[in-house]
């Protein structure tokens, strides 16, 4: 039997000591880890690979911390965590709502970093970048986050994208609002079931050709949601 996976995690920081401690750390815990001192040797290392999870501060010499979110998410939908001595809160709020998933101010606790790493991580399933549905009528890009119906291609945001991606890693079967919450959302936003029910319907409008009556997107009442691979309704 081959050895699981380890997911890669890519720590973005110019200070050598935190690249040393945050490496260890996170090796400590079973990923692999790769480092880069700067913005453009982080996007060398995505030009090779692209890791499950990067870590990037804010305060960089040259490319700061936003220009190089801006350009990975150019490259891909990767999530990010934000590490940064930078504890303004319009800085937090810029970042969160820009490019990251997350956010923690140095000085920092490891045990804290390393939990909301977990977070993000369950939270960002591997599998299919690309989902096909009745038959090709409906293809989901997960990468690119866009989806095209008989209508055309839309654009989908990165909760959009992240629901999509938890229920197809259970296609066919029901998930739990709670397990959509938990994976979707993070604890951080008071996430309630109406984020839930509000984000399926905007998926609704986008995938189905009648919102009002989804042949691909089902409500399991009491239970939570379907995804389902045909064009068949249950």
């Amino acid at each position: 039997m081959l050895p699981p996976v380890r997911p890669a995690i890519l720590v973005v920081d110019d200070d050598p000591s935190l690249l040393a401690v945050v490496a260890r750390r996170l090796e400590r815990e079973g990923y692999q880890v790769r480092t880069a001192p700067s913005g453009p040797a982080a996007l060398r290392h995505l030009e090779a690979s692209w890791p499950a999870l990067v870590i990037v501060d804010l305060m960089m010499p040259g490319m700061d911390g936003f220009e190089l979110c801006r350009r990975i998410k150019l490259l891909a939908d990767l999530p990010i965590l934000v590490l940064s001595a930078v504890d303004a809160s319009e800085a937090k709020v810029s970042a969160l709502e820009s490019y990251a998933e997350d956010y923690v101010t140095k000085p920092f606790d490891p045990d804290e970093l390393i939990a909301r790493v977990q977070r993000i991580l369950r939270r960002s399933p591997p599998g299919s970048p690309s989902i096909s549905l009745g038959g090709g009528q409906v293809e989901i890009d997960l990468a690119s986050r866009r989806v095209t119906t008989p209508s055309g291609p839309q654009a989908l945001t990165r909760t959009e994208a992240r629901m999509l991606t938890v229920l197809a890693g259970a296609i066919d079967r029901v998930v739990a609002t709670d397990t959509l919450l938990e994976r979707v959302w993070s604890d951080a936003d008071g996430a309630e079931p109406s984020y839930v029910w509000v984000t399926m319907r905007r998926l609704r409008r986008k995938i189905e050709s009648d919102p009002d009556r989804p042949k691909y997107l089902l409500t399991e009442r009491g239970l939570g949601y379907r995804l389902v691979s045909g064009s068949a309704r249950s």
